[in-house]
Order: structure tokens, then C-alpha cells, then sequence
């Protein structure tokens, strides 16, 4: 049977362990102004610092350690003994940790800084179910915190995390399944009023085994709590995993709940502390919808939904693709009023340029991470760097920012192929062959494509790289890697090529070494849209006879459908108007072979950068605002090696 919750605001109340607290009631406090911004951080060592008024320091306690008689009722919560408080740091005026275990209202623990944590050691291993917690001033700030269990004391692992209720009952936190552990930390980042961190009093929650059976967890809707500065984009998804990527503003281990449909009773945590993650969602199945909320340092991000990709038995997709977008700007803003989610397909592929002008860590979050939020967040994001990424230190923020299938020998993110229903999908780096770059050289880049392409089994193929091989816009073709690379795109029946670099949309005929193809015999289409949200520039010369169609008038993206032996592109500008169309047809075998093991099949990332999780990161401190790349002169290009200009 389940006690009733009592208001905290009278120390009376909790019976005879405070007797002395009721002849001597503490006076109220008066609300304060907020506390200077402290470091986003738990520290080791709590700096010197005067409590505001609502901070004043608080009589030290007896501990009253062990107690089983807690005056401390909540509902739900079959209160577990604690055998020894500790803190992260405390006011230095007696607001110490062993004060949130003594039944005294008028007491309470308080530590300086957002990421401040009390730890409850129970002293042997539990079941733990959730925890009760009084806090301090409840009624009239609102705290940021998140619950995490450890066995040993040093990994700890999020159970929950959440914003509190503004009241001065004490509240109960139940974890959506019970979890062992001889440790629980609460961790409070900041509140409404300040960055203090003050509890009461705090208690952790058995196994209650009259509880009744929780229901499954209703997904939020929308957000609440602290805003993620980077929300959640997806990353690598596959048949049966899935990377879901964010920032967050403070450091800490989150986690994700998800499961397919409306379900999101299962969780996957973050494999550490820090601000920038990577939670992989395992056990998928292909082909299905799957839903998910991410719950990180008091944040909680409303429900989104995406589809894992399709096995060799589909023989359906649809996709999109667009490049030279990552401007923050106007035009970039009138493709994405198209290109919602609900037209992006089942995923989308980038054709680089993604964040002007020098592919900065901060360029990329003012230019594309924010602008394409809605759209990433339920779309998932296969890229390829441009060359504009390389002006930072050859593409590392595009490289700290993603993460992709390492599928190559070099175990190189800048080059990986992927498998979606019917197609095989290969990225290439048309930069690696002007740069130099050990992981991607043009040699390993050939080697691994032939290799790559003649073991998949899968009837259609699509490379996407940056550099056109087949352009009249102004860059014009980029004979290099037409050298390098059509003659395998024809050995091993590539149908469709996408390039981005021009600032603009031109298809060619279908082509065949240095030329169009012959009637009668096979060649490979090649697309530029480098028309998502660039500037557009004008053509240099008269259309030439191999080029189909070109337009240098309209932003858009590239809708693209395979169904069964037919494969369809239209592009759609800005207003939603199909300014092009082309339909390829095969026939197709009887049967789709089975997957051979290609290097394709996996998708698994590497583990991106990691930081300090003690000391904010530089993208997190004094960024500035980056201005959108919205002239000729903000997107125009640095120059390249001379070995990138080659032209016919």
C-alpha cells in the first residue's frame, strides 16, 4: 500500500524525528536574482562563492544516515536506505550532502554549477526503481536534472532525466524498468531561477513489487526542457540499426527511448559522458517504421519517426538528393519549404558544398544543422563533402559532424557505399584526388570501387560525388574524374551518376567514355544539382549537343523513385514544379540474389570526436552568429589544386 503525498512546506509534518524543526520553524526566503552562468560542468572542487539570498546556508545536520523511519513520503516509492551521501561540492556553508538523508526540511544540500551531483550510496547492489526527491524551493523554480545508476561508483548509466514540477510536494520519479545498481546520482543543471543545485531532501526507490504494472511511456509531443543546441539528425541508418546524433549544452550520458510504431519502451544509452553523441539503436527490423524521444541533461525531444532501409526482397525506394545548400540563406530556405519530410523519401543523399563558406564546425551549424532540423530529424542523411568543406583543415568538421559507413579498407568516411532495397548506393571523395589525404587517394578510391561495385548483387547502382564529370556550368567538366572513374562506372553497369559544384541543374544524355553513347548501346546519365540553395550562376557558353537539359533559373532538389525494372528523377524546384524528368528501364533478374557480405551491408560508423566531458567545448563556448551565405561572393569557391581544374 502506497502512502499518500504530503505537502513539504511544513516541517510538522513529518512527525516526531522533527520535533525540534517544528518549535523552531525556518523562516522563508525571499526570491533571489539568478547566480551568474557557472561552468558547464560538475565540479571537482566547488569555487568560492557567497549563496544568493535564496542560497543562505543551512545549519549542518546530524546525517541521521540509515534511517528506515523517514519522514520523507511520496507515493509510489518504497524508500531505500542510504548508507552514505556525497557531492560533487557544496556552498562551503554547511549545505552538505548528508543533509539531503536527515528528515529535516529545514536543511537542505546546495552546490554551485550546472552538471552538480548528489550521490546516494546504498551500500550493496539493488533493485532500484526510481527516486523521490524534495527540492528546494520547488514551488518556485523548476530544476533540469537526470537520474543515472552505477554498480561500482565511477560508470554511471541515465535512467531517466526530466524537468521538475513546480511544487513543494515531494516528487517520485519512476524508471520505466527496474534497474540493479548500489549507486544513484542525481544531476541538476541549473533551473529557471539560477544554476544552484538544491535538494532537500532525496531518497532512492526500491523495487515495489505492489506497484502496479507501468504502462508503456506515452511519447511527448513536443520538446521541453533546455533546448538541445544541435537536435537530433540521423546517421547510418541500416537494415537494422540506426545512429541518432545530437548536442547538448552540458555534459552528460543520455539516452533514447524508440521502438517501432508508436512504441518507445525501449532504451539505448550512450556509451559515455560528454556533448556530442551517437546512440546506436540496435535490434531493428528492415523496412519499418520506428519512433523515438531523446532524453538528455533535462531536455526531452518531442516523438520524430523514420523508416529503416529495406532488404534485396524490396524492390521499391524512394530518395532524394541535392547539393551546394549550406548556406543558412534565402534560397536554401525556399527548398526546404518543399523538401519537407513528408517529401524527402525514405532517406537523403548530399552532394557537397553542405555548409558555406569554409566548412566550419559553426558553418555548419548555422547553415545546415539548423535550418534542416525538421527535415533531419526524420530523414536520414547520407552525405559526400564538397569542396568547400576542405577549406577547413580537409574536411574535419565534416568529418567530426557525421558518421558514416567505414566501409573501405582505409576504414575512410570520406568514401562508403550502402545498400537500400534494390540499389547500391556508393559515395565517392572527388576531392581526395587534389588533396593529399592519406585515407583517400585516388588509387585506393579506384581499387575499392571496382572491388566494391563487382560484389554487389543488388540491379541498381548510384554514385554521388561532388565534382561533375559531364558539366557546362562554370566549373565545366572535371576531366580528371571522368579519367578516373567512368570507365569503371561502365565495366560494372553503374546507372546513374549525381554531382553537385555547379550552381545549377543539368542532366546529360546517356554517356560513354568521351562522348554520348551510340544508338543501341548502354550508357550512364549524368546529373549536376548543385541547385539546393547557392546562388545560381549563368551558364558560360551555348548548351552543348551532349547535355539534355540544364536550368540555371530554379533552386530545387532531385526526387528519385526505383520501382521493380524502372527508374525515375524529377526535379523540383522551389514552387513544387517538375522542371525535369528522366525514366531508365532494365530488365531485371527473376529473382534477387541474396547479399554476398559486400563491405555495403555493414553500416557501422566509427566513434566520432571525443571531448573533455569536465570542460565545455570550443563549439559550445563564444560562437559566433555565422552570417548566411546568400551572395555570389559568400559561395564563391577558394581556389584548388591545378589537378581539379583539368577540363575538356
Amino acid at each position: 500500500m502506497h502512502k499518500r503525498n504530503r505537502l513539504l512546506s511544513s516541517s510538522c509534518l513529518l512527525g516526531a524525528l522533527l520535533t525540534t524543526a517544528c518549535e523552531a520553524p525556518a523562516p522563508s526566503s525571499p526570491s533571489a536574482a539568478p547566480a551568474a552562468e557557472a561552468p558547464a560542468q560538475a565540479p571537482a572542487s566547488p569555487p568560492a562563492a557567497s549563496p544568493p539570498t535564496d542560497e543562505a546556508p543551512s545549519a549542518p545536520a546530524a546525517g541521521n544516515l540509515g534511517s528506515t523511519a523517514s519522514g520523507l513520503t511520496a507515493s509510489n516509492c518504497r524508500q531505500l536506505t542510504t548508507a552514505k551521501a556525497t557531492a560533487s561540492g557544496d556552498d562551503g556553508a554547511g549545505s552538505v550532502a548528508t543533509n539531503t538523508q536527515d528528515d529535516n526540511l529545514a536543511t537542505r544540500w546546495s552546490g554551485l554549477g550546472k552538471g552538480s551531483w548528489l550521490s546516494l550510496d546504498l551500500g550493496t547492489s539493488q533493485a532500484l526503481g526510481g527516486a523521490t526527491i524534495a527540492w528546494h524551493q520547488g514551488a518556485t523554480r523548476q530544476n533540469h536534472f537526470t537520474l543515472e545508476t552505477s554498480e561500482d561508483g565511477t560508470t554511471f548509466t541515465q535512467a531517466y532525466a526530466a524537468t521538475s514540477a513546480l511544487t513543494a510536494d515531494a516528487q517520485t520519479y519512476r524508471f520505466t524498468a527496474t534497474r540493479k545498481a548500489r549507486y544513484l546520482r542525481v544531476t541538476v543543471n541549473g533551473n529557471t531561477v539560477n544554476d544552484w543545485a538544491s535538494i532537500t531532501e532525496a531518497r532512492a526507490c526500491g523495487d515495489d513489487t505492489t506497484t502496479p504494472t507501468p504502462t508503456p511511456p506515452t511519447a511527448p509531443t513536443t520538446d521541453s526542457g533546455p533546448a538541445l543546441p544541435r537536435q537530433p539528425y540521423l546517421q547510418s541508418v541500416g537494415t537494422t540499426s540506426a545512429l541518432v546524433a545530437f548536442r547538448t549544452g552540458v555534459s552528460c550520458t543520455p539516452f533514447v527511448r524508440y521502438g517501432e510504431g508508436s512504441d518507445i519502451s525501449r532504451t539505448a544509452t550512450a556509451t559515455a559522458a560528454g556533448w556530442q553523441h551517437a546512440v546506436k539503436l540496435s535490434g531493428l527490423l528492415p523496412g519499418r517504421s520506428y519512433s523515438y524521444v531523446v532524453e538528455a541533461c533535462g531536455s526531452v525531444t518531442g516523438v520524430r519517426r523514420f523508416q529503416t532501409a529495406t532488404g534485396p526482397e524490396t524492390t521499391r525506394v524512394h530518395f532524394t538528393a541535392m547539393g551546394d545548400f549550406g548556406t543558412g540563406g534565402s534560397l536554401q530556405s525556399q527548398v526546404l519549404q518543399q523538401l519537407t519530410p513528408a517529401r524527402a523519401g525514405e532517406f537523403l543523399l548530399t552532394l557537397g558544398d553542405n555548409a558555406y563558406s569554409s566548412g566550419t564546425d559553426a558553418e555548419f551549424q548555422s547553415n545546415m544543422f539548423k535550418p534542416m532540423a525538421a527535415l533531419l530529424r526524420e530523414v536520414p542523411l547520407f552525405p559526400t563533402p564538397g569542396n568547400h568543406e576542405y577549406v577547413t583543415s580537409t574536411g574535419k568538421p565534416y568529418l567530426d559532424n557525421f558518421y558514416l559507413p567505414a566501409n573501405n579498407p582505409a576504414k575512410s568516411e570520406r568514401y562508403y557505399s550502402f545498400d537500400w532495397g534494390p540499389v547500391h548506393f556508393v559515395s565517392l571523395d572527388s576531392n581526395c584526388r587534389s588533396f593529399t589525404v592519406s585515407d583517400c587517394t585516388t588509387a585506393l578510391q579506384k581499387t575499392w570501387l571496382a572491388q566494391d561495385l563487382a560484389a554487389t548483387s543488388r540491379p541498381w547502382k548510384v554514385v554521388f560525388f561532388h565534382h561533375p564529370p559531364w558539366s557546362s556550368g562554370e566549373h565545366l567538366s572535371s576531366t580528371a574524374m571522368r579519367r578516373d572513374f567512368a570507365p569503371l562506372f561502365e565495366q560494372y553497369g553503374v546507372d546513374l551518376v549525381l554531382t553537385g559544384h555547379d550552381h545549377n541543374y543539368e542532366r546529360t544524355k546517356p554517356m560513354k567514355g568521351d562522348a554520348v553513347a551510340p544508338a543501341g548501346t548502354r550508357g550512364i546519365p549524368y546529373l549536376v544539382v548543385g541547385s539546393g540553395g547557392a546562388t545560381l550562376r549563368p551558364f558560360p557558353g551555348s548548351q552543348p549537343s551532349w547535355s539534355a537539359f540544364r536550368d540555371n533559373s530554379n533552386v530545387g532538389y532531385l526526387d528519385v523513385v526505383v520501382d521493380g525494372g524502372t527508374l525515375t528523377t524529377k526535379f523540383i524546384s522551389s514552387t513544387g514544379a517538375v522542371r525535369d524528368s528522366l525514366t531508365l528501364t532494365k530488365t531485371l533478374p527473376a529473382a534477387v540474389a541474396q547479399p554476398s557480405g559486400v563491405s555495403a551491408m555493414s553500416v557501422d560508423a566509427p566513434a566520432g570526436p571525443t571531448y573533455d566531458p569536465t570542460r565545455q567545448p570550443e563549439f559550445l563556448r563564444n560562437q559566433k552568429p555565422v552570417p548566411p551565405a546568400d551572395t555570389m561572393e559568400s559561395v564563391a569557391d577558394e581556389p584548388e589544386p591545378a589537378t581539379a581544374l583539368e577540363q575538356q
